[in-house]
């Protein structure tokens, strides 16, 4: 068998999973094929996951009921049957109770005999034949042995007194046929045919699907593993059902049958799916057991050609999360695993957690930068030279060390500056919009020697870090500006800030002993700790919310609007609340803010909300495509980016920030670009513009500025509901009746 780039993932859709915009999700995860399990699902659930499946263009498997032995429905299911009791077995289609039960298909009634053992549901019921006398009426006797439990639509296992009976069971069901006529009028091109018992039956349901179908064949009855060679030259590819085959042998023997299966198909070039049990801990939590991963990897390793998920995402409270912790577990294996007969999966290096990569986007430039170190001994500070940092500068120090600046080890030299400024690109190639320096006065700098450690320290004088000096240089300022702000006027803060540095920029390496203390440090989360609350969520794909104001509904609108495009797992939001222009919000106000619209807004464990100790540049689209950049290091693959994003005034275009993106091609996390969004009184709900559809009268669009709104609030007056939520405008006007800064001045 010519070797996948990819293991294939089969998901069963059912009441978890039976919305178009949960299988959208399904298909933006990777997954390859949906199914629905005939065994419980009516014709009309066929075609209507049939029909979705083919809408969003995700291949669909038609999964028969096949040749299984099978209970009918029951009143008040499940249903306690007592031990000793006798129970009537009937081949007609009635709702049975505590002494009347369905078998089907109808053939087995008459094939059953006096002493037969009847187990139900993986042995939770098991039964003795007790009288045959009226089977010509349709009914047989049974006696209950083994008390229990049994729900509706129960698998069902006969042990015969001769060893060597086989029973005559029809390949396919009447609900299979017509299931397989409405499969091939929409044109399905897949089908798993349950209980293949040999290649004879393997051919009569290619006859029957009239060789338009790729044949699934499911392992998973006795006279499959007898007939094992036959089924496998018939079939395009097989299955194994480890619970239905459970049932037929000891379980104990599963892990080696399987073993023996995947390695005959492999002889043919037949490719392996393995099915049951594999996240069943996730039906109802949010993690799986070890157990179940090892399984798993080693199902991988032994060479299997696909999975399936199962009531995992059927009937599950966790379907997405299980497809996630699949898609880890694949990709973890695939990058690490070398099969069994290797030995052990990759070296020594394996040990060094810094070298493993997680599951959520890679880091920019592949590896997340850490420089953060122990506190250096006192006796060491007193031989070195110290130079002060502004806090500005410092929040950059520290956002180096902690890694969200990655790939940037320190400030950068005036190579990488150029280069930066020039193309987008720091001099190795790799895509960087903004340049990160250190500037300081000529007599800072005149005592200083390249080569030397340097302690840095805040501007109270405190020491916090390490500083190796590579190199000092200058630049043209004017030119700096005109190439980084796309201007050289006065009224842009960031041309201000240019023309405030010094004159001398100093690059080298950075590490942190002491992170920077802020009020808000308790919601600051480092790329690390971002990440691994994310993985611990389930999280695969996530979507990251720059910003430096308090939330409005327009916010909420693009937030949840982006999830849903996306089909992200999770949003991040964000804030930045480092040093920013007149008139934005304070961070105590956003903080706050946030803080209760997590309580009131959004949907359940789909929000993480973090600080951003750094501080707004207002480089337009430059600082878009940063702010993009450094979500990617906290594990975004997505990010939002607004109409004017990190823009001020009039001095970018509105869509300069979009098409920014268009220009350094694929960076490693996809912008989810919004345009004007505004309040329709006519649909009232909030558009996104670009998502309209058809055009909105002027009179029809409600829009308040931020100026407007701030205003507004100063003077202790609510903004409209449709704006920004009545508890989050109590929540500002409260603040400022206070006294409490807001907006900053």
């Amino acid at each position: 068998m010519k070797k996948q780039e990819k293991t294939k993932i089969i998901v069963t859709l059912g009441p978890s999973t039976n919305t178009e915009e949960m299988v959208r999700t399904i298909k933006s995860k990777g997954v390859d094929f949906v199914r629905v399990n005939m065994s419980h699902s009516s014709l009309a659930d066929q075609r209507h996951f049939m029909r979705m499946a083919k809408k969003i263009g995700i291949p669909f498997v038609l999964d028969t009921e096949g040749s299984q032995i099978r209970t009918g429905v029951l009143k008040n299911a499940p249903h306690y049957f007592e031990e000793g009791a006798l129970v009537t077995l009937t081949n007609k289609e009635i709702v049975g109770n505590g002494s009347l039960l369905t078998i089907r298909p109808r053939e087995i009634l008459k094939q059953l005999e006096v002493g037969d053992i009847v187990y139900c549901d993986f042995d939770s019921l098991i039964l003795r034949i007790h009288d045959v006398n009226k089977v010509r009426q349709g009914k047989v006797v049974a006696q209950v042995i083994a008390g229990g439990l049994l729900g509706n639509n129960k698998g069902v296992v006969v042990q015969s007194a001769l060893a060597d009976k086989h029973y005559d069971l029809p390949t396919l069901s009447p609900k299979d046929k017509r299931a397989i006529k409405i499969a091939l009028a929409e044109g399905v091109q897949y089908i798993a045919a349950s209980f293949m018992r040999s290649g004879a039956a393997v051919r009569e349901v290619r006859k029957t699907t009239k060789g338009k179908m790729k044949i699934i064949s499911k392992i998973e009855c006795i006279d499959g593993l007898q007939n094992l060679k036959g089924i496998i030259a018939a079939s395009d590819f097989l299955l194994i059902d480890r619970g239905d085959l459970s049932k037929e042998i000891p379980i104990e023997r599963i892990p080696f049958m399987q073993k023996l299966i995947l390695q005959e198909a492999a002889k043919t070039g037949k490719g392996v799916f393995v099915a049951t049990n594999l996240l069943e801990t996730m039906v109802e939590k949010s993690k799986p057991t070890r157990a179940e991963v090892h399984d798993i990897v080693d199902t991988l390793l032994e060479g299997a050609y696909g999975v399936t998920l199962a009531a995992e995402t059927a009937v599950g409270k966790n379907p997405i999360a299980c497809i996630n912790m699949l898609n880890r577990i694949i990709e973890h294996t695939k990058k690490y695993g070398r099969g069994k007969s290797q030995g052990m999966p990759i070296a020594q290096s394996y040990l060094d957690v810094e070298s493993i990569g997680d599951s959520l986007v890679e880091p920019h430039g592949g590896k997340l930068v850490n420089g953060l170190i122990e506190v250096p001994q006192k006796k060491e500070f007193s031989r070195l030279l110290k130079i002060k940092l502004s806090d500005e500068q410092y929040m950059d120090a520290e956002q180096i060390a902690i890694g969200t600046f990655s790939p940037l080890t320190g400030f950068m030299g005036k190579r990488d500056v150029e280069s930066v400024l020039n193309s987008l690109r720091l001099k190795d190639g790799i895509v960087w919009p903004l340049p990160i320096v250190l500037d300081v006065s000529k007599e800072v700098a005149a005592p200083l020697k390249v080569g030397k450690k340097i302690l840095l320290t805040d501007k109270e004088g405190v020491p916090f870090g390490m500083f190796s000096l590579k190199e000092k240089y200058s630049v043209n300022k004017e030119e700096y500006a005109r190439t980084l702000y796309e201007t050289t006027d006065e009224k842009h803060p960031g041309v201000r800030a240019v023309e405030a540095m010094g004159p001398v920029f100093l690059a080298g390496g950075i590490k942190v002993f002491r992170r920077r203390p802020s009020s808000h440090k308790q919601y600051e989360l480092t790329p690390r700790q971002a990440r691994r609350l994310f993985e611990d969520r389930g999280w695969r794909t996530v979507v990251g919310f720059h910003t430096r104001n308090v939330p409005h509904r327009g916010h909420e609108f693009i937030q949840l609007e982006a999830l849903r495009k996306t089909g992200a797992d999770g949003l991040f939001i964000h804030p930045v609340i480092g040093k920013k222009k007149s008139g934005d919000f304070e961070a105590a106000a956003i903080v706050q803010s946030y803080e209760k619209l997590m309580r009131i807004c959004y949907p359940k464990e789909t929000v993480v909300f973090g600080t951003y100790a750094t501080f707004s540049r207002y480089a337009g689209p430059r600082e878009a495509l940063f702010t993009a950049l450094c979500r990617k290091n906290f594990g975004c693959s997505h990010f939002i980016v607004g109409r004017d994003h990190t823009g001020v005034g009039d001095f970018y275009h509105p869509k300069a920030s979009h098409a920014i993106f268009d220009r350094v091609g694929d960076i490693g996390i996809t912008p989810v670009r919004f345009d004007k969004v505004f309040y329709s009184k006519k649909l009232k709900s909030h558009v996104h513009e670009g998502d309209a559809g058809r055009s909105h009268a002027q009179k029809d669009m409600l829009l308040i500025s931020g100026t407007e709104a701030r205003k507004m609030l100063l003077r202790g007056k609510m903004l409209p509901q449709w704006f920004m939520r009545p508890e989050l405008s109590k929540l500002i006007i409260g603040m400022l009746k206070k006294g409490e800064k807001v907006f900053v001045e």
